[in-house]
């Protein structure tokens, strides 16, 4: 029996560059062992990407322009609706080696892994271009907090490579836009997900710069918050902070109280010391229940995200109209699965059209 593999490459403004990357992807897969892959582009771009994407035989989804951690939630959600063994996920700018799919597949295939994740930084050689030090410093940086999240042994968090079992994007969920890479690991772990790292190339972009970020210490800075209310490290920080003071509060009170003689009449003249205890408390219940919505946000965020695209539009109100023209989509879309064939690639379809999933 051959292994189904469907592959997510996301994509912005790469040009005629993602048709190598597509050619390079299918290349990377051995006929004896693979079924022909479904390669799906999660695009945002605003060139002529989508165009080159559908003419190298590959399918699009619409990404949203929310970010990449939005658009590759997007793009897993939707490969998982097709039915593959395996999901490889590889970078769109052609800097990881698309020739190392198969094996980020064999711990997969041999049953010893549910993750797999590549490292740029497990050993030395392995970036074919200098590394700017800030960037590296950003990696370092989010690797320990992966691992103080994870308790996971994880060099690298960016790895251009990933190779999972179809029941972790299945399981997946997210808060953030751009903390796919992340939120992925923390997520799989929580699950108890069997995850590994293997050594990854990354060769010199031959094309533009970074359309995910213009520097690593800025993602990190802008990425800590929603890494932390992920892992759940905000409740114990905020409720720690929030009982804290208001313990504080209670024995700086009891404190002033014994020095008057717990003689209330002659703690007039403490105001100051009132006004401060006065503080501490609003503080400390400020922290607590300010973690209590966090944590209710993120609740009902994995709630909203399970719910289907037609049920929420009739929870948003949209009317008969709305409904039916959301069912119309989702037909079309089950109509775009139906076609692909595991064991020969896209089936015929009227007028040579070619897939476009929204």
């Amino acid at each position: 029996m051959l292994w189904k593999v469907c592959v997510v490459i996301p994509a912005k403004n790469e040009g005629p560059g993602i048709r190598q990357v597509i050619s390079d992807v299918r290349a990377a897969f051995d006929p004896e062992k693979f079924a022909p892959p479904l390669i799906l582009v999660v695009d945002d771009s605003t060139d002529d990407t989508r165009r080159h994407v559908q003419e190298a035989g590959a399918r699009v989804i619409i990404g949203g322009g929310r970010g990449l951690g939005a658009a590759m939630y997007l793009g897993l959600k939707e490969a998982v609706t097709y039915g593959p063994d395996f999901i490889v996920t590889i970078d769109g700018d052609g800097q990881a080696d698309a020739r190392e799919i198969g094996q980020f597949l064999q711990p997969l295939m041999d049953d010893q892994a549910d993750l797999v994740l590549g490292s740029r930084f497990q050993k030395p050689g392995l970036v074919h271009y200098r590394y700017r030090w800030r960037n590296r410093l950003g990696t370092v940086l989010l690797a320990r907090i992966l691992r103080s999240f994870t308790k996971l042994k994880i060099t690298d968090s960016h790895g251009g490579i990933r190779a999972m079992r179809r029941a972790v994007a299945a399981e997946l969920e997210m808060l953030g836009t751009h903390t796919y890479v992340q939120e992925t690991i923390i997520d799989a772990a929580e699950k108890g997900f069997r995850i590994i790292e293997l050594p990854s190339v990354w060769k010199k972009r031959q094309h533009g710069g970074s359309r995910v970020v213009s520097s690593i210490p800025r993602y990190v800075f802008y990425t800590f918050p929603i890494l932390m209310l992920r892992s759940g490290q905000h409740i114990r920080l905020l409720y720690s902070a929030g009982i804290g003071l208001v313990l504080f509060a209670s024995v700086y009170f009891l404190s002033v109280l014994a020095e008057a003689g717990f003689n209330i009449k002659a703690t007039g003249a403490r105001v100051p010391a009132f006004t401060f205890i006065a503080l501490l408390f609003s503080l400390g219940f400020q922290f607590f229940f300010f973690g209590l919505v966090l944590q209710l946000t993120k609740q009902i965020k994995y709630r909203v995200d399970q719910v289907s695209p037609t049920r929420r539009a009739e929870l948003e109100g949209g009317g008969a109209n709305s409904v039916l023209k959301k069912r119309t989509v989702d037909e079309q879309e089950l109509a775009g699965r139906r076609d692909w064939d595991w064991q020969t690639g896209p089936a015929a379809r009227s007028g040579g059209e070619r897939a476009e999933v929204r």
